[in-house]
């Protein structure tokens, strides 16, 4: 019996991966986004019910809405080529790779404002040209990387991974 060869692995693994990315983005397709800009609550956590549009056609379902535990800016677009999500709702863990039309510091405004309101605690914050912040939840850390992508946009890489507080 013949064995698969290493090129033929790594097509099918790579056919795998693609087509995961294919189901991430059928998945993510609708969103409910937070508005930059204003002091009322900007962020909606669920998503408003579908219903029909003025013309009788079904309205699509909001984007971003499996993220129901970070705040997504409004307008964003996600990379798929960057993004990796494992699990979902309050759960997952991944990379969240995003380009936005908001300069970098109206987007550190808006994830210095917005992620308490998601019961994310402060750990740290670094700002450069590239800006790091770090926030805690339960048994998650997230990672905030933001860098400006010309003069009136910016990348942002949401990172998720799981925690475990060292033992004292």
């Amino acid at each position: 019996m013949r064995r698969p060869t290493a090129r033929a692995a790594s097509r099918a693994a790579r056919t795998a991966f693609v087509l995961s990315l294919f189901s991430l983005g059928i998945v993510l397709s609708g969103c409910t986004l937070a508005d930059i800009g204003g002091n009322t609550k900007t962020v909606r956590t669920s998503a408003p019910s579908s219903g029909d549009d003025k013309n009788g056609s079904p309205t699509p379902p909001p984007a971003f809405s499996q993220f129901s535990d970070v705040p997504v800016p409004a307008n964003a677009r996600m990379d798929l080529d960057k993004t990796i999500i494992l699990g979902a709702e309050d759960g997952w863990i991944g990379r969240l790779a995003l380009t936005t039309s908001y300069p970098l510091t109206e987007m550190y405004s808006f994830y210095e404002r917005e992620m308490p309101n998601f019961s994310w605690d402060r750990i740290t914050v670094v700002r450069s040209s590239v800006t790091t912040m770090t926030y805690s939840r339960g048994g998650r850390i997230a990672t905030i990387t933001l860098q400006p992508s010309g003069s009136s946009s910016s990348i942002v890489d949401f990172t998720v991974s799981p925690y475990k507080q060292a033992s004292k």
